[in-house]
């Protein structure tokens, strides 16, 4: 945020749910982030955020790489299919349900369907989670499956026991792999998922908001990553009668990443490309509007990174691009400044790592308020 939400073609921590979901196939290992508003509460961030990456790396041939990527997408594909013919998942474009911003808050959309909950809806809207839930699942589980026996044979199985060894030169902000042979990811495949939650409760416009997050990635050499966001939306609108509203939801990103050399970095992010209509208790119906976010950064120096984004590519429903500009710069190591443009607003941050532990900070201004936001992260 610091950098002016210009990262799209870096996403290399946690936070790549948000930014580019194939970001988690970048710099090995595991990590455990918190953050959270320190002031200035405002519909566009949530209250807190807590992810975790999972990232392991091991030698693997190129055409095997490849061949498994292949078979997965196809896997994918028909996954996709089966909930898309049972009407559970929808392509997000040519829609007629009324689209709303991600981080805009709905309360005024659902309560015009009236306040009063039907309990008989609000019992099929539940019934109609669980099912998609169960229909998800059955898919996924057969992909993976089906995965498993075609790509992974017992010489990867063995690899994957292995435990991913860990010392000081674990790629941070500040880690360049190339420096250190035996860390190098030249001829090395890396795995990735994580687990995202937003949690953001605004007592003004009577909203809670939950969003999860489960994502998978997949890389070579850190040249190219492919990586997926599974979303689940669970809302709440309080009523005037002390009551609440329910609504629940789902949306797939999928995400790229290209580094051709170690100075140069592309990203492409589609958000919401798929979705479920979010359902409300009083049958109202929303859903989230779909963004294809491009990004460019460069590394002239070791020390400095300049990144650009363009958001809404395509100007989908109408809306302008807007433009995200950032520059990090590392002086050395424990130390990361920052400060970007967002759309016209200024941000600035800053990263010190103490041991394992990364203090990150970031000020928004602007349309933001003069937002503050302080994360932690665990590197294990």
């Amino acid at each position: 945020m610091g950098m002016g939400g210009a990262f799209t073609a870096i996403a290399d921590d946690a936070n790549a749910a948000y930014f580019n979901p194939a970001g988690f196939a970048i710099n090995p290992g595991v990590d455990f982030t918190l953050s959270t508003l320190l002031n200035n509460r405002n519909q566009r961030i949530g209250d807190n955020i807590a992810a975790l990456k999972l990232c392991y790396e091991m030698e693997l041939h190129p055409f095997a790489w490849v061949l498994g990527v292949g078979i997965v997408s196809v896997l994918a594909l028909d996954a996709v299919k089966y909930l898309s013919d049972k009407g559970v998942l929808k392509k997000n474009w040519g829609r007629e349900t009324e689209k709303v911003e991600k981080e805009e808050a709905v309360t005024e959309k659902v309560l015009e369907k009236g306040e009063e909950k039907t309990v008989a809806v609000g019992e099929k809207v539940k019934e109609k989670t669980k099912e998609i839930a169960k229909e998800a699942l059955e898919a996924s589980t057969g992909a993976i499956k089906a995965v498993g026996k075609a790509v992974v044979g017992e010489a990867m199985r063995t690899e994957m026991k292995r435990a991913y060894h860990y010392d000081m030169h674990h790629p941070t902000y500040w880690d360049t792999r190339e420096d250190y042979p035996e860390y190098s990811p030249q001829g090395k495949a890396q795995f990735a998922a994580g687990l995202t939650w937003v949690t953001d409760k605004n007592a003004v416009l009577n909203q809670d908001t939950n969003w999860y997050s489960l994502s998978l990635a997949t890389g070579y050499e850190e040249r190219v990553a492919l990586g997926g966001n599974v979303n689940f939306y669970d809302i709440g609108i309080k009523t005037s009668t002390g009551g609440t509203i329910k609504g629940y939801g789902a949306g797939i990103d999928l995400g790229l990443l290209i580094r051709p050399v170690d100075e140069l970095a592309f990203g492409l992010a589609a958000k919401e490309i798929l979705t479920t209509d979010i359902r409300f208790e009083n049958i109202a119906a929303l859903s989230y509007k779909m963004k294809i976010n491009a990004g460019i950064a460069i590394n002239p120096m070791d020390i400095l990174t300049i990144s650009a984004d363009i958001h809404n590519v395509f100007r989908q429903n109408a809306d302008p691009q807007t433009y995200h500009y950032g520059a990090e710069f590392r002086p050395f190591p424990g130390l990361a400044l920052r400060a970007g443009m967002d759309n016209g607003n200024k941000t600035a941050g800053a990263s010190i790592m103490i041991g394992s532990a990364i203090i990150d900070y970031a000020y928004l201004g602007g349309i933001y308020n003069r937002t503050q936001v302080a994360g932690l992260t665990w590197k294990f």
